[in-house]
C-alpha cells in the first residue's frame, strides 16, 4: 500500500507543471520595445543617407524582432529537457558555423564574423550553444566540478577551443563575454576558491598575450590609458560618447532629438546606443533602462533558484550573466572606466542575430520556469532500484507513463493482464519476465499486475 502511494506521488510530481514567469516575460518585451524605439531613433538619418529611406534599417530590425518573439514562444513551449539530450549536437553545429565563417564569411575591415552581408553572426548563436552544453556538462559532473583534473581542465579546454575560434575572427569582446558566462556557470556549479583563482590567472595571462599580439587591442589599451593620463587627448569616440551621454540632463531632449547622432557620434545604433538614450531621455531614461535590466536579472535568478533541475538552473545563470555582463561592459566602456570593447547592448543595439538569439534564450528561461516533465520523469526513474533479469537488460522500475495514453501497446507475448491482490510494488518488464513485490513471474505461468510501459528508449 505504501509503495502504491509512492508511485502515485511520483506520477503526480511528473505531471505537475508550473505557470510561466510573466514578470520575466514582461521585462523582456519591454526591453525589446525600448530597443525598437532606439533602433528607429538612431538609424533614420543613416538609412536616409545610405539607402534612401528612413525606415530601411528599422524595418529589418522589426523583422528580426518578430522572428525573435516567435523563437521565444516556440522555446517557451518546448520542454527544455530536449536540449540536454541534444546538447552535444547543438555545440557541434555551432562549432561548424565558427569554422565556416572563417573560410566563407564576409570580409569586413579585415575581420570575418558574419554571413549574408552582416545579417547573421554565428558568434551570437554560439553563446546559446556554450550555455546549453556547459549546463549539460556541469549537471552531469556535479561531483567532479571541484576536481582540477576532472573538472577544471576539461571544462577549460572546451571553453578555450570556442573562445579561440572567436578570437581569430577576430572578435575579442565576444570571446571575453563567452569566458565570463562560462566562468559564472562554473562558479555556481560549486567550483572551489582555488579553481577560481586559477581561472583568473589564466584569463589574465591570455588577455595580456592577446593584447600584445592583436594590434587593434593594443590601440584600445593605449587609448584607455590616455583618458586618465591626458584627458584632453582622449580618443574621439570616447569623447563624443561622454558628450552625448551628458547632453540630456535630467529628462533629455526628447525621443529622436539627439544632435550628436547626426554625424558626430560613431556607431550610434550599436556600441553607443546608451549615449543616445541618455541624450534623448536623460537621467530618467537611463534609470528606467537600468531598472528593466535589474528586473530581468531578479526574475531570472528567481527562476534559477526555483528550477526543477540543476541543468535548468545552470542555463538561467548563463543567460542572466550574458545579458547583464554585456550591458555592464558597454556602459563601463561608455563611461571610460574600462577600455572600449565594442560590445553591443542586449536588446537595445541594432543587430539581427543578437536579438533573435537573446529572445530564443529568454524562451528557454521561460520553459525552465514552467518546469520539465521529461527531466522530472528521468529523475524519478533514477531514484528507483535497478533490477537485473536473466536473459534481459538491466533497467529501473517505473510506474510513470511518458505518453498521453494510460495504456501503451506492446507485443502480446509481453503483455500482462491483471495483478495479484498482494502486489503493491512497481513492475519491471524485461522480455517476458515481470517482477512485482520482490518476485519474478512469467505471464504465461500465472497472473501478474498491470504494467506501466516506458517505451523503447528505456529498453523495451
Amino acid at each position: 500500500m505504501q509503495s502504491r502511494r509512492s508511485s502515485q506521488t511520483r506520477r503526480r510530481s511528473a505531471d505537475r507543471t508550473r505557470s510561466a514567469d510573466w514578470v520575466f516575460i514582461g521585462a523582456v518585451l519591454l526591453l525589446t520595445t525600448l530597443g525598437l524605439v532606439m533602433a528607429y531613433s538612431t538609424t533614420f538619418f543613416w538609412s536616409q543617407v545610405q539607402e534612401g529611406s528612413p525606415f530601411a534599417i528599422f524595418g529589418r530590425q522589426v523583422v528580426f524582432a518578430a522572428l525573435g518573439v516567435l523563437a521565444l514562444v516556440i522555446f517557451s513551449r518546448l520542454d527544455y529537457g530536449v536540449l540536454q539530450r541534444f546538447a552535444i549536437w547543438i555545440m557541434g553545429a555551432c562549432l561548424a558555423l565558427l569554422l565556416a565563417v572563417l573560410f566563407f564569411g564576409d570580409d569586413v575591415f579585415g575581420a570575418r564574423r558574419t554571413f549574408l552581408n552582416g545579417s547573421v553572426q554565428p558568434a551570437e548563436l554560439v553563446k546559446i550553444a556554450v550555455i546549453v552544453y556547459a549546463a549539460a556538462w556541469l549537471a552531469s559532473r556535479r561531483d567532479q566540478v571541484q576536481s582540477v583534473a576532472n573538472g577544471l581542465i576539461p571544462f577549460g579546454v572546451i571553453v578555450g577551443v570556442v573562445s579561440f575560434l572567436v578570437v581569430i575572427q577576430p572578435d575579442l569582446s565576444t570571446a571575453a563575454t563567452i569566458v565570463i558566462i562560462a566562468t559564472a556557470m562554473f562558479f555556481m556549479a560549486g567550483a572551489s576558491v582555488l579553481q577560481i583563482v586559477l581561472v583568473t590567472l589564466i584569463a589574465t595571462g591570455a588577455f595580456v598575450a592577446l593584447v600584445t599580439v592583436l594590434p587593434y587591442a593594443t590601440d584600445r589599451i593605449n587609448e584607455f590609458i590616455k583618458v586618465w593620463r591626458e584627458p584632453t587627448e582622449m580618443d574621439y569616440h570616447i569623447r563624443q560618447s561622454l558628450i552625448t551621454l551628458g547632453g540630456g540632463g535630467l529628462f533629455g531632449n526628447g525621443i529622436g532629438a539627439s544632435y550628436q547622432k547626426f554625424g558626430y557620434l560613431p556607431t550610434p545604433h550599436t556600441d553607443s546606443v546608451v549615449s543616445v538614450l541618455g541624450e534623448e531621455m536623460g537621467l530618467v531614461g537611463l534609470l528606467v533602462m537600468i531598472a528593466l535590466f535589474g528586473l530581468f536579472a531578479w526574475r531570472g535568478l528567481k527562476v534559477a533558484n526555483e528550477a526543477d533541475t540543476p541543468f535548468g538552473s545552470f542555463i538561467v545563470i548563463g543567460v542572466v550573466t550574458w545579458v547583464i555582463g554585456q550591458m555592464l561592459l558597454n556602459v563601463l566602456a561608455i563611461l571610460a572606466m574600462i577600455p572600449f570593447t565594442g560590445v553591443p547592448v542586449p536588446f537595445l543595439s541594432v543587430g539581427g542575430s543578437s536579438l533573435v538569439s537573446l529572445l530564443a534564450a529568454c524562451g528557454i528561461v521561460v520553459s525552465i520556469s514552467r518546469g520539465s516533465r521529461m527531466l522530472r520523469e528521468d529523475a524519478a526513474e533514477e531514484s528507483l532500484p535497478r533490477v537485473r533479469v536473466k536473459g534481459g537488460h538491466a533497467f529501473r522500475a517505473s510506474s510513470t507513463i511518458r505518453g498521453r495514453n494510460s495504456g501503451a501497446r506492446f507485443a502480446r507475448a509481453h503483455r500482462v493482464k491483471s495483478a495479484a491482490t498482494d502486489a503493491g510494488g512497481d513492475t519491471v518488464v524485461t522480455g517476458r519476465d515481470v517482477r512485482f513485490s520482490g518476485r519474478l513471474h512469467n505471464p504465461r505461468r500465472g497472473r501478474a499486475g498491470p504494467v506501466r510501459w516506458r517505451g523503447k528508449r528505456d529498453g523495451a
